[in-house]
């Protein structure tokens, strides 16, 4: 009879979640390109869209407004980018033989996952605050209580998570580095087929429905809400635009929802 032992773990998922969590900020902090190449693309958004095509999108408007209607899509492509961010540092620790040296530590399972996607939440916050800086330089003002601001915020940061964990089950998931590489322009594909640039109601209907029940136009529509840039919706648009907080909230539960458990239990059962 073959009796099976079970190690239990000798260090919690609190104490593994912190030491990964400081490995992973230190590798920002001795290397702080990193930081800048994750705001280069955004940054160049803002001024193609912004300055470049600001006029043409604005018509008869001032082009400042459209300016401060950009700001918030542009954050949410700064959480969104972030993403694949993510998932390159899981698969990079994957193929480096990092996470089986980890694994074969009686550390509890979900404390090298849970503290991999809370330093690059943190990371993604100190993005957002930059680019939140050089969007008041460009003219981004808030309008809003600051109940609203505060919750603006908790909902952004609560996005670049959900987003964190959706990147580090892709990055253990995909194990070609190449193949992780390629779908980074799907995602941004997905991204596009939203509101953070213009408006749903010009698109044509069946973009148009895509782009309504895209997780990322629901968040952006509620930042645009919560700042005090948005615009009035059309009658016959989609629940989510109608929304967009309660929506954004409930796009951001339903990732964690499945990516946490599934990216635990992936990590643990590959040992």
């Amino acid at each position: 009879m073959t009796i099976d032992h079970q190690v239990q773990p000798s260090v919690g998922t609190v104490a593994a979640a912190r030491v990964v969590f400081g490995r992973t900020v230190a590798a920002y902090r001795h290397s702080p390109a990193l930081l800048v190449v994750s705001l280069a693309a955004p940054l160049g958004m803002v001024v193609l869209f912004g300055y470049v095509f600001g006029g043409s999108l604005a018509g008869s408007a001032d082009p400042a407004e459209y300016r401060s209607y950009l700001m918030p899509g542009v954050f949410v492509l700064v959480a969104a980018l972030g993403l694949m961010g993510t998932a390159s540092t899981a698969n990079a620790d994957m193929s480096s033989g990092l996470t089986d040296r980890l694994r074969a530590l009686p550390i509890a399972r979900a404390g090298v996952p849970t503290g991999l996607a809370l330093a690059e939440t943190v990371i993604g916050a100190v993005a957002l605050s930059v680019m939140m800086g050089i969007g008041y330089l460009v003219g981004w003002r808030i309008d809003a209580p600051a109940g609203d601001i505060v919750l603006a915020i908790v909902l952004l940061f609560a996005f670049r998570a959900a987003l964190g964990w959706l990147g580090l089950l892709l990055g253990m998931a995909i194990r070609d580095e190449q193949l992780l590489q390629q779908a980074a322009p799907m995602i941004f594909g997905l991204i596009m087929f939203s509101n953070v640039f213009t408006p749903t109601e010009a698109m044509p209907s069946v973009v148009r429905a895509i782009a309504e029940w895209n997780p990322i136009s629901s968040v952006v529509a509620a930042l645009r809400e919560l700042f005090g840039s948005g615009t009035a919706v059309a009658a016959d648009s989609a629940w989510p635009m109608h929304h967009p907080v309660a929506a954004a909230f409930g796009w951001i539960a339903l990732i964690l929802a499945v990516t946490v458990p599934v990216a635990v239990k992936r990590y643990g059962a590959q040992r």
